[in-house]
C-alpha cells in the first residue's frame, strides 16, 4: 500500500493534476495542500482558484494581521470544503500579501471566476515569484490552470506567464507548481516537458492520452475506476517511473461538506 505521504511533491517539483470533472482532481489538490501545511508549515502556499470552488477560512482586516471570518462570502454558494488556516487575498490591496503567512501553515487563495481578476493574478504571482525570500519554501497551487491559457496555448498575458516561469526555473529557489486541469492538451508543451510529476485521474479523451507524451509518458492509460489515479515521478536520468495506482478515499465528514456537482 503506497503511503498518502509518498505522492506528495517535495519543494520546488512541478507537478500536473489532470482529471475530468467529478473524477476527484479538486480534492486530491485540497489534502495534498493540507498535507504540506501539517508537515511543512513554513511553506508559503498560494491556491489559485477560478471557478471559484474552494472557501477560505478568514480575511483580512483592512491591512493588518487581524483575522475575520470570511463565511459571510459563501452564504450564495453551494455546500463545499472550508480550507483550514487560510486567507482571501484582497487582489486589489496596495498590499495584498502584506501580513500573510506569518502564521504557520497558512495557505493564501487568490479567487475569481473573472477574466479580468485572472490577470491581476498573474501580476500579483509574478512578483510573488521574484520576490527575494531566504529559507523558505514557495508553492503554487492552481484548481484550473487552462482558464489562464487560450486555445492555442498562449497565455491570457504572455508577458506574465508565471507558471512557465516557474515551471522552467523554479525549482532552483524552492518555488513549487502544481497545476490542475481538466485537459492535457491545451497546456503549453514547454510547461509539459518540465514537470516532475504527473497525477492522472480519469480522462475522457484520447488526444488527451497522447499528450502525455510530451510529459515523458509513453503508455498512459486513463483511470477506469472511480476515483482513482495514477501517479508517475520523474526519475535521475530524466525518465518517468512506473505508474503508481491509487484510490481516493477521505474521511466522511469532508466527504459530507462536498457539493452534488
Amino acid at each position: 500500500m503506497t503511503d498518502f505521504a509518498e505522492l506528495i511533491a517535495d519543494p520546488g517539483e512541478r507537478e500536473l493534476v489532470a482529471g475530468t470533472s467529478r473524477a476527484g482532481k479538486s480534492s486530491y489538490q485540497d489534502w495534498t495542500m493540507r498535507h504540506v501545511q501539517e508537515n511543512r508549515p513554513t511553506a508559503m502556499q498560494v491556491l489559485v482558484d477560478t471557478k471559484p470552488r474552494f472557501r477560505a477560512e478568514t480575511m483580512r482586516v483592512f491591512e493588518t494581521q487581524k483575522r475575520k471570518n470570511a463565511a459571510h462570502l459563501y452564504k450564495a454558494w453551494a455546500k463545499g470544503p472550508v480550507v483550514p488556516n487560510s486567507v482571501l487575498v484582497d487582489l486589489y490591496s496596495p498590499h495584498p500579501f502584506r501580513g500573510l503567512w506569518k502564521r504557520p501553515g497558512e495557505v493564501a487563495i487568490m479567487q475569481s471566476g473573472e477574466e479580468t481578476d485572472w490577470k491581476r493574478m498573474l501580476l500579483l504571482l509574478n512578483h510573488f515569484t521574484k520576490a527575494q525570500v531566504a529559507d523558505r519554501e514557495r508553492l503554487i497551487r492552481v484548481d484550473e490552470v487552462l482558464d489562464f491559457y487560450g486555445r492555442n496555448t498562449m497565455g491570457i498575458m504572455p508577458k506574465n506567464d508565471v507558471f512557465y516561469r516557474a515551471a522552467r526555473a523554479g525549482g532552483e529557489r524552492a518555488i513549487g507548481i502544481q497545476l490542475g486541469a481538466h485537459r492535457i492538451k491545451g497546456l503549453p508543451p514547454l510547461i509539459r516537458t518540465v514537470l516532475s510529476r504527473a497525477t492522472l485521474f480519469t480522462l475522457t479523451d484520447d488526444d488527451d492520452m497522447r499528450e502525455l507524451r510530451l510529459c515523458g509518458i509513453h503508455d498512459a492509460e486513463s483511470p477506469k475506476e472511480r476515483f482513482t489515479f495514477r501517479q508517475w515521478k520523474k526519475q535521475p536520468g530524466g525518465l518517468m517511473s512506473e505508474p503508481v495506482f491509487c484510490r481516493c478515499e477521505y474521511p466522511d465528514s469532508y466527504l459530507s461538506q462536498l457539493a452534488a456537482s
